[in-house]
């Protein structure tokens, strides 16, 4: 297998790749914020490490409010795995490794696309990326986005130099096999990638090739490995992935709108439209120019991986658009270059320039108005490390708590956790609460994505609850007897 030329050709480039990493790991941030699917990933990876059964986390998963599956797939905790034996649930050590993830897969993403783009243009590639307040923003989450995104784009590099030419392909095929396995063990959607391998050599060869041919059976082998060594219920959330029209629709208007947010780093002015303006006619530009040159395998993988996102039943955020970001901004320079090659051949470094200053307005906005310092969610928050400290003094390991963020609450308290749902009644909270054998609660006023919903059944429960620690966050109460619902009427 043929790569292309080494990062060495770019002096520039490594430079600014170790400029990246050194601004990212000077700004890592203490703390980690609410949303508590690191939670997972991280006691998955304990659990490799003290050689528990890989699912046995402590969270009760419950169709009727599934915050996240059973399990998550296990590439992600095995690369937490040695942080986690070396230094423990060290939150730091772990976003360190995450920026290593990003610029490896920056580094990935560059060689992808530098005969493409030539010498300076590869280089605004990996600045404007880079630099992004959003990418920045994703490091201090210790969350699968990352190395996803690298296996993502390791994959379509190991595809597109694949020799094709009557070469032996048996190693360039197992290695594109294993790369695929890594993008999907590492997140599920990366199921895509198959189809858009198989997508790509109908579209550009006319049938099945010789590489895939041996890929897919290499990636199929080692998921049934995976499966029996952990199972088989990864990622999946038991019947509970419905797809609506209304969700789809909604994501119709929600990721243009998340895309556009990247250019500008979710900045609202006046220049931010002149922006948006701007980049939308180099990026229909860059369309013409990649149209002509053909399809290629990063289309391929992006063509199911985006149908996948589209008809995801949740919102995730700018998270599941992250290998999408890097063809977006490669095709806005593919533009931008091809019309000055053709209108202005003798300012094309003058071109990349100015596109890069007028990107760099609302990133060091962005950024001037990010704080810098210690994220006051979950661990960052004392009061939510003093109620993890009373839950395990007070509780027994064979208690059940019933808390939003559960997964978070069975990582630092060694305790059975199960959130619920807040969209429901009285009644089957009390009947969840009694079918989980619960016997601890706990409410919170340090967010509020169940409306108050818990807060308010404590209160109208109270004769049947006892506090028995709070804090200027937190109460935990234990269930003294069985909670029956007081009123039939749906909270809200």
């Amino acid at each position: 297998m043929t790569l292309p030329h080494k990062t060495t050709h770019y002096p520039w480039l490594i430079f600014l790749l170790i400029t990246i990493a050194v601004f990212h790991s000077a700004t890592l941030r203490q703390g980690h914020i609410w949303a508590d699917d690191f939670a997972m990933y991280i006691h998955h990876a304990k659990n490799i490490v003290e050689g528990r059964p890989y699912a046995q986390t402590g969270y009760l998963f419950t169709p009727i409010a599934p915050v996240g599956p059973r399990m998550y797939p296990p590439v992600f905790p095995l690369l937490l795995a040695p942080v986690v034996r070396f230094f423990g649930m060290n939150l730091i050590v772990m976003k360190f490794e995450q920026v290593i993830f990003f610029v490896m897969a920056l580094s990935v993403i560059c060689l992808y696309w530098q005969r493409d783009l030539g010498r300076k243009y590869t280089i605004a590639l990996a600045a404007i990326l880079g630099f992004s307040p959003h990418f920045w923003a994703a490091k201090d989450n210790v969350l699968s986005d990352l190395p996803f995104l690298l296996f993502f784009y390791v994959a379509a590099l190991l595809v597109q130099h694949a020799p094709r030419d009557g070469r032996t392909q048996w190693p360039g095929a197992i290695l594109i096999g294993i790369a695929l396995y890594l993008a999907i063990g590492t997140r599920t959607a990366g199921i895509a990638l198959l189809a858009g391998l198989v997508l790509y050599d109908l579209l550009k060869y006319r049938t099945i090739t010789r590489i895939t041919v041996v890929a897919l059976p290499t990636c199929a082998a080692l998921l049934l490995l995976q499966s029996h060594c952990i199972g088989s219920e990864f990622g999946s959330y038991n019947g509970t992935f419905h797809v609506t029209l209304g969700t789809v629709g909604a994501h119709l208007i929600s990721y243009p709108r998340t895309l556009a947010g990247f250019w500008v780093a979710s900045t609202q002015t006046a220049f931010s439209f002149f922006l948006l303006g701007v980049v939308s006619l180099l990026t229909l530009a860059g369309l013409f120019y990649q149209y002509k040159r053909g399809f290629t395998i990063v289309e391929a993988f992006l063509v199911p991986y985006a149908a996948i996102a589209i008809l995801w039943p949740f919102s995730p955020g700018i998270r599941l658009l992250f290998p999408v970001i890097p063809w977006i901004v490669f095709l806005a320079l593919t533009g931008l270059r091809g019309l000055t090659e053709n209108f202005a051949p003798r300012h094309v470094s003058t071109a990349v320039c100015a596109l890069l200053l007028l990107i760099s307005v609302p990133f060091v906005t962005a950024y001037r108005h990010t704080n810098f310092g210690l994220i006051r969610e979950s661990t960052g928050l004392p009061e939510f490390n003093q109620l993890c400290q009373a839950v395990r003094e007070r509780t027994t390991s064979q208690d059940v708590l019933i808390y939003f963020r559960a997964r978070a609450l069975a990582l630092y308290t060694s305790r059975a956790a199960s959130a619920y749902n807040y969209q429901g009644t009285d009644e089957e909270l009390w009947q969840y609460t009694h079918n989980v054998h619960a016997t601890y609660l706990i409410t919170t006023n340090a967010f509020d994505e169940d409306h108050g919903f818990l807060a308010r059944y404590a209160e109208t429960h109270s004769p049947n609850l006892e506090l028995a620690y709070q804090n200027a966050n937190f109460k935990l109460y234990r269930i003294v007897a069985d909670a029956a619902p007081l009123a039939s009427a749906k909270s809200h």
